[in-house]
C-alpha cells in the first residue's frame, strides 16, 4: 500500500471514531436528579449543589425536581422522598453513605399516606416519616407534572400549609422561624443514600 492509501486509510479511520464518540455522547442522559428548585410567588429559583439554607416568604412555595417515571408494571419505583423536620438534629442523623433502611424516616413502610385527594395537602413533620412523591400517570399521581426532557420528568411539590403539633397552619399564619428538610431521590433505587441523592436545606421563614 503506498504512503498515500495509508494516509488516506487513517484520516477516514480517524474520522470514524470520531463520529462514534459523538454519537455515543449524544446517546448519553446527564442526570438531572440533583437539581432542586425553589418556586414562591411566581418566581422559581434553582438551589445550588452545596446550598444549606434558603430563605422563602411566608407564602405558599413549591419544590420542584427532576426524576425518572414511576413504573409499577416494571418495578422501576422512582419517587422523591422528603423528610421535613423541626429540629436541626433530627437532619444531620441523615448523612451520604448511609442505608435507608437505618434511617427511621426513610426506612421501608415509611412513606406516609397522602390525603384523600391523592396528594399531600401539607407538608408533614415526622421523624419517623417522608412524603413519598412519585408520578406514574395522571390517575396516579402525588405530583404536578410541569414537563419532559428526555427520560426525566419536571415535577412539583406544592406546600400550602405546615402540619406540626397536631395543627394544620396556612403559610401566612406560620410562627416558625426556620425548619429542615432532606430531599433523598434514590435515583439507582440501590437504597443506599449516594453523593449528589440527598439535598439537605435549613429553611428560613421571613
Amino acid at each position: 500500500m503506498s504512503n498515500t492509501n495509508k494516509l488516506y486509510v487513517l484520516i477516514i479511520g480517524i474520522l470514524v471514531l470520531t463520529q462514534s464518540c459523538r454519537s455515543l455522547k449524544n446517546t448519553t442522559v446527564e442526570s438531572k436528579s440533583s437539581e432542586i428548585i425553589l418556586y414562591q410567588n411566581g418566581n422559581e429559583k434553582i438551589i445550588p449543589n452545596g446550598t444549606k439554607s434558603i430563605a422563602i416568604n411566608k407564602d405558599e412555595f413549591s419544590l420542584r425536581f427532576y426524576n425518572k417515571k414511576y413504573n409499577s408494571e416494571t418495578e422501576k419505583y422512582y419517587a422523591t422522598q422528603i423528610g421535613a423536620f423541626l429540629e436541626l438534629n433530627d437532619l444531620e442523623k441523615i448523612k451520604v453513605g448511609m442505608k435507608t433502611q437505618d434511617l427511621p424516616c426513610f426506612e421501608l413502610g415509611s412513606g406516609m399516606a397522602p390525603d384523600s385527594s391523592g396528594k399531600y395537602e401539607s407538608l408533614i413533620f415526622n421523624n419517623s416519616g417522608h412524603h413519598y412523591l412519585n408520578y406514574e400517570n395522571t390517575d396516579s399521581k402525588r405530583l404536578n407534572l410541569l414537563g419532559t426532557e428526555k427520560e426525566y420528568r419536571k415535577l412539583e411539590f406544592e406546600i400550602k400549609r405546615l402540619y406540626f403539633d397536631n395543627k394544620d397552619i396556612p403559610m401566612k399564619e406560620i410562627e416558625l422561624s426556620a425548619f429542615y428538610l432532606a430531599i433523598l431521590i434514590d435515583e439507582n433505587l440501590n437504597g443506599i443514600i449516594d453523593k449528589d441523592e440527598l439535598t439537605k436545606l435549613t429553611v428560613e421563614i421571613k
